[in-house]
């Protein structure tokens, strides 16, 4: 069997023409989790201070290709991935195309790069040749009109529909890290290009494809660190032992499969050792290198007791599971709240957040990782609102871990939290209070993450005046409501010279909120904002509201000498007109509110 393998980054990819045969499978990815996790990954191994020269490289898997009498090649393995290369290739076009204020020779460079990727254009023929074509029936023709800038008119298979979702999760993320820095944007894009890498096996014949492919998938993954850890167990293990580090470790397995983190285990290693044993950040390329040093060996022990470190590695799997089932919720987690919060907040495929929670010792509490839970979800309200990069606050929780194992009880955790992360939060507010005036729906997208955050200054509301609370998934299902419509007609000139004034004031924070979809519904009509009549019928349907941050634009008051009541005159205010100045009144009220809510406590 002639079989060869090459390295190839993700520019180099342009050697080849890929067709995915019609009996492959067709692309399953979701947006929300396949393709946000490829591209997070990713981003996680980019490091935004380092220059490009200074990056590491980053392995994302293999493709198993063979060879077909016109030179293209047919994708045995690997077309999910190689689906979502082009995909992000054409977002990353359409970003940089509409991209203003970068390096304009860069930017042109970049597109000449990615077009001589996607395809091959022959002049005499006036035809483009796409890099990857599908031939199965449920992606039509839709990735070639892609590729090719054409409108793709016919009915979307579901295919197709996960197609679209996966590119427009790719421009949102590539627009997150361009409102951070345009240079930073451009950066993150070489290193895509240049630094991403995956293994081209290219055996002789299907045959022998299939069979690697096999050989390959009986395994479930290539060999990684999280499978070396193991055999390094093994080696190191007593026969008598044998059979019950087999049996921890199909149960670790198991535990990760229920969280959702099975196919990736070696992202719970990682997080793991960074929280319990290594000091700083460790990426995934260093792990078993660390693992196995002089170092490694001393902290963790396991030549001297694998049995050990497997039990502990099990548990900490199980507490892993535990804070990732949290942080993927829709609804309130019944013991980890905040935690569920962090996910709304820093994203649902966020992991950061579980490093320093990780770190803490077995005989914590669940109300002590609950009490620390809440401080770092005030960090995520400010690092999200903020827009801090990711890297930054990954080498802090990394740097808190090491202290953070070392703690012994609930006194020593609140001291930590006093003397350590308050002071964080306090200085993060700093940034808050003079960035969030400007703050729009834009800057705080995805939608879920507005929602959330609008739901938490109701929640506080409801808090304060003795009222019932709702759960998280309730205000999800509201509509998110703009008081000064979107589709306003006759704007007045001398409120709103531009078309721009009008479209910052309507997505300004301080012009959203939430309310019910029949109420949302009766008001579609109000539109026409040239006098205030428009404003007197939302009030008029936001009375029947029961979100009370929606009510009280129209009244304050409910009942007498209520505690609601006084609640409402000290801290909302209902508004008789509403306009430019009166949504910045608004933003100002929501943020004293939210420095309220998202406070250190210890």
């Amino acid at each position: 069997m002639d079989i060869k393998a090459e390295v190839k980054s993700i520019s180099e990819l342009k050697d080849y023409f890929f067709i995915v045969p019609d009996y492959q499978r067709e692309y399953v990815w979701t947006a929300d989790g396949h393709v946000q996790q490829f591209l997070q990954d990713i981003y996680n191994e980019f490091d935004p201070a380092k220059s490009f020269k200074d990056q590491s490289k980053y392995f994302i898997g293999s493709s198993i290709i063979v060879k077909r009498n016109d030179s293209s090649f047919d994708v045995v393995d690997g077309q999910q991935r190689l689906t979502t290369i082009v995909i992000s290739l054409c977002a990353i076009r359409e970003t940089l195309e509409s991209l203003e204020g970068a390096d304009e020779d860069i930017k042109s460079q970049l597109l000449k790069i990615i077009n001589d990727w996607l395809y091959v254009y022959n002049i005499a023929l006036d035809k483009k040749t796409p890099r990857l074509i599908l031939q199965y029936p449920e992606s039509k023709t839709f990735l070639t009109s892609l590729i090719e800038k054409k409108e793709f008119t016919e009915q979307a298979t579901p295919s197709i529909k996960k197609m679209r979702d996966a590119l427009n999760a790719v421009k949102q993320f590539l627009k997150e890290i361009e409102q951070t820095d345009k240079s930073i944007l451009l950066n993150f894009i070489k290193y895509f290009l240049i630094n991403v890498e995956l293994v081209v096996i290219k055996p002789d014949d299907l045959s022998s494809a299939l069979k690697i492919f096999e050989t390959i998938n009986q395994r479930g993954a290539g060999l990684n660190a999280m499978d070396l850890v193991k055999n390094l167990l093994f080696s190191h293990a007593s026969e008598d032992d044998f059979s019950a580090i087999k049996v921890i470790w199909k149960e670790m397995s198991n535990e990760l499969d229920q969280s959702g983190e099975g196919d990736n285990p070696l992202r719970f290693l990682r997080y793991f050792i960074t929280a319990r044993y290594h000091d700083g950040v460790l990426r995934e390329d260093q792990l078993y290198n660390w693992i196995i040093s002089k170092e490694g060996k001393q902290r963790i022990g396991y030549q001297n007791d694998p049995l050990a470190f497997a039990k502990e590695l099990k548990k900490g799997a199980t507490l892993y599971s535990r804070y990732i089932k949290a942080t993927n919720s829709w609804e309130e987690d019944s013991d980890f709240s905040s935690i569920t919060g962090i996910g709304y907040l820093l994203k649902k495929n966020s992991r950061q957040h579980l490093i320093p929670l990780l770190a803490l010792k077995d005989s914590f509490a669940k109300s002590d990782a609950a009490l620390l839970s809440q401080n770092l979800e005030a960090l995520a309200f400010y690092y999200s609102v903020n827009r801090i990069l990711t890297k930054s606050y990954e080498t802090l929780f990394a740097s808190w871990a090491t202290q953070l194992r070392g703690l012994k009880n609930t006194e020593e955790l609140k001291t930590f939290i006093k003397e350590k992360i308050a002071p964080e939060i306090e200085q993060r507010q700093e940034q808050f209070l003079s960035s969030f005036p400007n703050r729009s729906q834009y800057d705080l997208n995805p939608q879920y993450r507005v929602k959330y955050i609008l739901g938490k200054v109701e929640d506080f509301i409801r808090q304060k005046s003795n009222l019932p609370r709702a759960d998280f998934a309730y205000y999800q299902d509201q509509q998110l409501e703009h008081i000064l419509p979107q589709t306003g007609e006759n704007i007045p000139t001398d409120k709103y010279p531009q078309k721009y004034d009008y479209e910052n004031a309507v997505y300004k924070f301080g012009n959203l909120t939430l309310l019910e979809a029949p109420i949302n519904q009766s008001i579609n009509f109000y539109n026409d904002v040239s006098n205030n009549e428009w404003f007197e019928g939302k009030k008029e349907a936001y009375q029947n509201s029961d979100i009370f941050l929606t009510r009280t634009l129209s009244s304050v008051s409910i009942g007498q000498n209520t505690a609601f009541n006084q609640f409402a005159k000290e801290n909302l205010k209902s508004h008789d007109e509403w306009g430019i100045e009166s949504i910045s009144a608004r933003q100002e009220m929501m943020k004293k509110l939210m420095m309220e809510i998202w406070k250190p406590v210890f």
